[in-house]
Formats: structure tokens, sequence, C-alpha cells
């Protein structure tokens, strides 16, 4: 075996360490990408990057689904921004999280009981 340069990468290894076996990933994230290519409008591709942007699980969960819809036939022709919008929509309002505020009385206040101002007069 001959000797590695510095800047020489040896056959099966990758330049990045934490890619290990990425090869078969980058391979399937390409083939997505040009299948999401075909069926999104470029309005519709541009604002799904963007939502890749922000929240990537719901942009990964929106582009597995249009492939999954591709696939079987289920598209008709290419998915539209206002399309996407409405995709993104359906999937959020079922994670969307409802935050409830408890307002608790702990009884320390003992002025509360008395609401008669006549006292301050």
């Amino acid at each position: 075996m001959a000797p590695v340069g510095v800047d020489e990468i040896p056959e099966g290894f990758t330049a990045d360490p934490n890619s290990a076996g990425g090869g078969k990933n980058a391979e399937r994230q390409a083939q997505v990408d040009s299948l999401l290519d075909q069926i999104l409008d470029p309005a519709a591709r541009e604002r799904l990057q963007r939502v890749k942007l922000v929240r990537a699980s719901k942009a990964s969960q929106i582009e597995s689904m249009l492939v999954q819809m591709a696939t079987s036939g289920k598209l008709p022709g290419k998915v539209t921004e206002a399309q996407l919008i409405q995709m993104l929509e359906g999937t959020g309002a079922s994670a969307q999280t409802k935050v409830k505020i408890q307002r608790r009385n702990y009884g320390i206040d003992s002025d509360d009981d008395d609401d008669n101002d006549d006292d301050l007069l």
C-alpha cells in the first residue's frame, strides 16, 4: 500500500468522518430531490426549501408524503404552491399544541373576601 498524502483520501473513506455509509443515503436523497423537482412547481419547491430551513421534520414529512403520492399515482399534475400550503396547514393542525394556563388561588390574600371599598373612604 502506497503512503497517503495529507490531501488525499484513500478509497472507501469519506472526507466527512460523521457520514459513515453516507453514499447510499446521499444517493437516496438525490433520487428524492429529482422526484420532487418533477412533481413540484418552482414556487412550491422554493417554499418547501424555506420550510426545510425552519422545520426540517415537517419538511421531511411533507417530502415523504409527496413521494408516496407520486409513486402511487395519486398526483394528477404538478403540485402548486397553494396546494403545498394546504398540505402544510393540514399537517400542522394535528401537531399543533395548546397551552393551557391554570391560575391557582392560594388563599394568601385575605382581602379578597372583603370586596367592599367602604373602609377606604
